[in-house]
């Protein structure tokens, strides 16, 4: 049974109901609140937004303990109801084309910001990056350094326009600074990712495309001829369009998952169709379960550049409640087996915010990765994503507190800087702990290219596999379309009309 609305929202001048329910959402229960129908008997809390597009952009945002009756936006209009709380903004036509003013010309981040400050003062609850609620917040933090505004002036710029606190503020101007010199639009550059839907078993949070190699291993034969195909067409296309590829990423799953022979086929077909000679070539090989020295060989023999050694946590008491069949041990053994076949570029993966833990046992995962001394670390936030196990059976783990999350963050962080590392790249997701963020870690020279890419959207990235999504920049930089499939793939890479034949062939396999 849903909970009584305690919370009407009424939004006038804009249409962003959505982006206000991803705030709102932040501070209290989904069914709790609700978006006013435009007519009917309200009762209870209500949150009024107002935007005016004139001469002056003008933004109101009210709140108000309790109004009632049909007729609720007549009433704040008239004045004759006080609100509880209040809080305005006017723009000025030309503060939006100062340096610093792009990101003021969004309507919906100014409305967000006086809705976050409305709820802020009402709950007392203050989020690290305010209103916001995107997956990559690093791109206004971008576009205020190409208006030409230093350090300083990006922290406040962001700090106004948001809400966000100053430290998210800085944290962004730095991954922005790591950045800028991997992400100018190129049309003829492209990025390649290919996805290995296998793995050994299913972590706890886990929501991609990933099955069970040893379940489905009759399968994994005609996965691969099919994506042998889908390799050699890209190949073409590639060729055809005097393309140029700056980065192969395979992930999944686990691509480690595959038999020695398989991972090789894949590798093999991959440096035979396509010319990755200058590339960066990246392969999860997270699971060190799936790792050997053959497997290791094979990579190296390949051209692959980069490996990631995903331990997610050294407990190992940890490690048994996510799903995972190796120990601490396994994660250390399989790190140096790969330094010692001349790995020199190796990533590591650990979360913050694993079911029962606690900032101690975070600490050790910390002093086990800086005696390993990887080249990058990605730290990733607890999220409870829709498909993952742990939101089937929400209610028999315990979660760890925002405060305690938010330490181990700080901690990964001051880790990540005494390893000589520096933040690289930053994303977010939706129902992440503490509202926080993902970030990249790297050693200055190590930064992934893919990963930068992936989250920036500068540059093309044609993906191949089973749940692989491409996602298409246009040659002024300016439009992204995505695509999930073969058939928009060849719709979308217009300069090599000749190959339809060859296309509609493929497309029918």
């Amino acid at each position: 049974m849903s909970e009584p609305v305690t919370l009407w929202v009424i939004i006038n001048g804009i249409d962003m109901e959505h982006e206000a329910w991803l705030l709102i959402r932040l501070f209290f229960k989904d069914d709790s609140f609700r978006f006013y129908p435009g007519n009917g008997y309200i009762s209870g809390q209500v949150l009024y937004l107002e935007v005016k597009d004139e001469d002056v952009r003008r933004y109101r945002a009210e709140y108000y303990s309790c109004l009632e009756g049909s007729n609720v936006p007549e009433i704040i209009a008239s004045g004759k109801a006080k609100p509880d709380f209040s809080v305005s903004r006017t723009i000025s036509s030309d503060e939006p084309e100062r340096p610093g003013g792009t990101i003021l010309k969004s309507h919906k981040i100014l409305a967000g910001a006086l809705i976050y400050e409305i709820l802020s003062g009402v709950t007392g609850k203050r989020l690290p990056y305010g209103s916001l609620t995107g997956v990559r917040p690093v791109k206004l933090a971008i576009s205020c350094i190409r208006d030409g505004l230093d350090k300083n002036g990006v922290i406040n710029a962001l700090a106004y326009a948001t809400g966000m606190s100053r430290e998210k503020a800085e944290l962004l101007y730095d991954v922005a600074e790591a950045e800028l010199p991997y992400i100018e639009h190129d049309p003829d550059s492209v990025h390649i990712y290919v996805g290995i839907p296998f793995c050994t078993s299913r972590c706890l949070y886990c929501s991609f495309a990933s099955y069970s190699a040893d379940r489905y291993r009759t399968l994994i034969p005609e996965y691969i001829e099919a994506l042998g195909k889908e390799i050699r067409f890209t190949g073409e296309m590639v060729e055809s369009g005097n393309l140029s590829v700056r980065s192969v990423y395979i992930g999944g799953g686990t691509p480690t998952a595959l038999d020695s022979h398989s991972l090789d086929h894949v590798l093999c077909l991959l440096n035979r169709n396509i010319d990755i000679s200058n590339a960066e070539f990246t392969v999860e090989a997270g699971r060190p379960d799936t790792i050997d020295e053959e497997k290791l060989r094979v990579l190296k023999s390949n051209n692959v550049t980069r490996i990631s050694i995903n331990p997610q946590t050294m407990n190992e008491e940890t490690l048994k409640i996510i799903g995972r069949n190796h120990t601490p041990d396994d994660i250390r053994q399989k790190f140096f087996l790969a330094r010692e076949m001349g790995f020199g570029n190796i990533n590591m993966d650990i979360i913050a915010g694993l079911p029962y833990e606690n900032g101690e046992m975070f600490m050790n995962t910390l002093e086990k990765i800086e005696e390993m001394a990887p080249e990058s670390l990605t730290v990733h936030t607890m999220a409870v994503k829709r498909a993952s196990r742990l939101h089937g059976d929400i209610d028999g783990y315990r979660l760890t507190e925002d405060s305690i999350v938010e330490a181990m963050t700080g901690a990964a962080r001051r880790s990540a800087e005494r390893m000589g590392m520096r933040p690289y790249y930053l994303y977010r997701q939706k129902n992440i702990l503490a509202n926080l963020e993902n970030i990249g870690y790297s050693k200055p020279g190590f930064e992934c290219i893919y990963n930068i890419n992936t989250m920036e959207e500068s540059q093309t990235i044609i993906a191949l596999g089973a749940g692989a999504i491409s996602k298409f920049v246009s040659r002024d930089g300016k439009k992204i379309e995505r695509a999930c499939n073969v058939r928009e793939v060849a719709q979308y890479i217009e300069r090599i009309d000749e190959m339809i034949e060859r296309k509609k062939a493929f497309i029918s396999l």
